[in-house]
């Protein structure tokens, strides 16, 4: 679910804001968040299940 003032960026991996700015991509190692302030980037690991798939749908 994606809140009012987010869109799809240019891929299946990307979140950003309704002005264009990215907020989140999906990486390798986890999710990759993007402070808009300083542009510095920290990734949040995910485990994923066995075998390198993505995670089910869980929300609800």
């Amino acid at each position: 679910m994606m809140s009012d003032g987010c869109q799809q960026g240019g891929g299946a991996d990307e979140l950003r804001c309704l002005c264009g700015s990215l907020l989140a991509r999906l990486v390798p190692e986890g999710v990759e968040l993007k402070c808009r302030r300083c542009h510095r980037t920290r990734v949040v690991p995910l485990e994923r299940p066995p075998g390198g798939g993505s995670a089910p749908n869980t929300g609800g």
